[in-house]
């Protein structure tokens, strides 16, 4: 959790040197607030780079329109910085291992200086390189007092920062940590979703297809965007509550149990995505957003979604099958009903020791388990009102990702 308040690390230090050398994350100047941080979705701006070193052999210079058709992995350090070192200079020299063979995955370090101007230097930054043996491009941005302009045109909160950017140029994340293995994940995902290049479409006689539709998520200060592009666990829910396939929730429910490995109605089949929505009883929010998921379901159900209301009670207690179902279809829903009695899967796919703002939150998946968007709760839908901008606005972005994403699996017949 970061300061709501940064101020420049470093600036004191005498009396607090030993507390900076436990400092995890170096935070820029608090004017680059929470809200301005990071521009996931955005097409990712030119570098402003002072000074390079390490560029190939043909190259006098370097920006980001040289790695389009690449996936990109870029890092924003100084050279002062404890957490670069403790956390993102490991990440990184991992993360190259990892994709060493693979020319489609390109890495760049830039030391973004906003602080310390005197020793966060240009021949600093080669010399950190150097230190983790890093062969790849090194960049320092920022000098005399003037802050890095790259740092600017992120929108980052300090070092170290991870940046990801899509073959089509697309930022694709934005934050101060991502830890190995969900990086990979993601950079993997960005690596499906690319189109073949000219020698990979003229080894397959195939025609390059156009480039892949964004799927545009909400900003990182919104919260729980850290999940975006890692792995669903196990879906391990308690139990499956047959739904009342009719709004009349007088009608007898059904009891007789999914056959097993089989399941429901909705689980027939395996859906191209899911759409896990958690909710509850005695929710003012839940009761809002639970009709949407709804609209959702039956929009998009013969494309491909599956929406799954996971009801999770607060606070955690048994809570017998006919009273989740049937509040289910008081509220408008007939999809599928998983019950997380204890929040165990609310515990591992989202909160995850966290502190999240709101549980009933909602988990858009693709067909290989990856989730890929997050809506951090409380609640969404569709409204024309002006008061309900907000949630109108975060229905609107679910719907066109769902939208995106149906198209980009093939699905046959997506709705407009």
């Amino acid at each position: 959790m970061m300061n709501p308040r940064p101020r420049p690390h470093g600036r004191h230090r005498g009396a607090i040197a030993a507390l900076a050398a436990l400092a995890v994350i170096c935070l820029a100047p608090s004017h680059a607030s929470a809200q301005r941080r990071g521009i996931v979705g955005r097409q990712a701006p030119p570098w402003q780079v002072d000074t390079w070193f390490q560029l190939p052999a043909d190259s006098s210079s370097l920006n980001v329109q040289d790695y389009r058709g690449k996936v990109l992995y870029l890092y924003g350090f100084q050279s002062w910085c404890p957490g670069c070192h403790s956390r993102g200079f490991p990440t990184l020299v991992e993360l190259i291992q990892r994709f060493k063979d693979d020319d489609r995955v390109a890495f760049v370090a830039i030391q973004t200086t906003f602080e310390g101007f005197a020793t966060n230097t240009p021949s600093k930054a080669l010399a950190t390189a150097k230190q983790y043996n890093l062969s790849i491009p090194v960049g320092h941005s920022g000098i005399d007092g003037r802050r890095s302009g790259f740092l600017r045109d992120y929108r980052t909160g300090g070092t170290p920062w991870t940046i990801i950017i899509d073959s089509e140029g697309v930022v694709r994340f934005n934050d101060f940590h991502i830890d190995p293995d969900k990086a990979q994940h993601l950079i993997e995902q960005l690596l499906a979703e690319a189109p073949p290049t000219p020698t990979e479409a003229s080894a397959t006689g195939s025609t390059p297809p156009p480039a892949t539709p964004l799927v545009v998520t909400l900003p990182p200060a919104r919260g729980g965007q850290d999940r975006l592009g890692t792995p669903f666990p196990k879906a391990d829910f308690d139990r499956w509550i047959q739904p009342i396939k009719t709004a009349d929730a007088t009608q007898p429910l059904e009891t007789d149990p999914p056959t097993a490995g089989q399941g429901v109605t909705d689980r027939q089949k395996k859906p191209t995505l899911t759409l896990y929505r958690w909710w509850t009883d005695g929710c003012s929010f839940c009761h809002a957003s639970l009709p949407a998921m709804e609209k959702m379901r039956t929009k998009y159900a013969d494309a491909g979604l599956r929406v799954i209301g996971v009801y999770h009670p607060k606070p955690p207690r048994p809570v017998d099958d006919a009273t989740i179902a049937r509040t289910a279809a008081d509220l408008g829903f007939h999809g599928d009903i998983a019950v997380d009695q204890n929040w165990s899967m609310l515990q591992q796919a989202y909160m995850q020791g966290k502190r999240r703002g709101a549980t009933s939150i909602s988990l858009l998946v693709d067909d290989r388990g990856v989730i890929r968007f997050v809506h951090p709760g409380p609640i969404l839908f569709p409204s024309a009102k002006p008061e309900h901008a907000q949630p109108n606005s975060d229905y609107t972005l679910l719907d066109k990702a769902i939208g995106v994403l149906l198209k980009q699996h093939g699905s046959a017949q997506t709705p407009s």
